[in-house]
């Protein structure tokens, strides 16, 4: 019976102290769901609690500042974008040839220089062995214009250089020396008029004949005693129709211009003319005439 008692009693106490054991645990811990319950008289401070905040209470409504709204910063200007380089093509000035100059002067059966002489003749070698320029007559040389001595013996000296022979058989003649040789071939040829059957002139009448110019120039190989259409294809005239523009001279009478030019086609004949012009006339296939047909009026190409 005692032991029964005791029992009771030890059980009695057993859950009286669990039951205190319990309580003081609820009253010293809490947890997530509960946090919302709590105030400041618990003395709880819950995590990410702050000192003096009060928990459970509505917001206040938030303090309105004064402020002056940030400037709005403006987006920054482009780069100006690179324009590229245009390059200036330069206009192509259209060629313009002043025909009262010395070197474009038109000698021929249709325009006579009549008396007319150069002022200042030179003589050359004429197998430009020589290559200096004598100012005194010499019965052994051939005399030019002055103003076309250096490129003549420019344009000798290169077609030598190309390994071929030159010979300057004939430059300026005076109006008597020209008359008297348009004599002598007319009586040599049957004709008084110094023209073939085809009406073209194989010698000039005085004051007719570019050689009293001084400008141009006879050129074969070697000496000919004779010379005609046989001659036309020899190196030597070949190499200065296909140059002679470089030192300014044109080929004065080609065969297919006896019609132009009136007179017969003469492979030996040059003429100095100038750079520019002869360029102009020997690439589009021009004769002095019709060099002055397109510029003789002042026009320009």
């Amino acid at each position: 019976m005692k032991n029964r008692v005791g029992r009771i009693i030890v059980a009695i106490l057993a859950l009286a102290a669990f039951g205190f054991y319990a309580y003081r645990y609820e009253q010293t811990h809490w947890h997530s769901a509960d946090v919302e319950a709590w105030g400041p008289a618990t003395g709880l401070h819950p995590e990410g609690f702050e000192q003096g905040v009060v928990m459970n209470q509505e917001p206040e409504a938030p303090i309105q500042m004064e402020y002056a709204p940030a400037p709005t910063e403006q987006p920054a200007a482009p780069a100006p974008t690179e324009q590229p380089v245009v390059e200036t093509v330069p206009t192509e000035q259209p060629l313009r040839f002043d025909l009262s100059e010395w070197q474009y002067m038109l000698v021929n059966g249709d325009h006579s220089i009549d008396q007319y002489e150069p002022e200042n003749l030179v003589y050359l070698n004429m197998t430009a062995d020589e290559t200096d320029f004598q100012t005194s007559f010499n019965p052994n040389r051939i005399a030019v214009d002055a103003r076309i001595a250096q490129p003549l013996m420019d344009m000798a000296l290169a077609c030598k250089a190309a390994g071929l022979p030159v010979y300057l058989s004939s430059g300026y003649r005076s109006y008597a020396d020209q008359a008297a040789n348009f004599t002598r071939v007319c009586q040599n040829n049957g004709i008084t008029d110094g023209k073939d059957s085809n009406g073209h002139y194989i010698t000039m009448p005085a004051g007719c004949s570019e050689h009293q110019t001084g400008l141009c120039c006879d050129i074969t190989d070697y000496y000919q005693a004779t010379k005609n259409s046989s001659l036309d294809d020899i190196p030597t005239l070949v190499w200065l129709r296909e140059n002679c523009a470089d030192y300014g001279f044109i080929w004065r009478f080609p065969s297919d211009k006896s019609d132009v030019t009136g007179v017969m086609g003469e492979s030996w004949h040059f003429r100095y003319v100038g750079q520019d012009a002869a360029h102009y006339i020997m690439d589009n296939h021009l004769t002095l005439e019709e060099f002055w047909q397109q510029f003789g009026d002042s026009a320009s190409v």
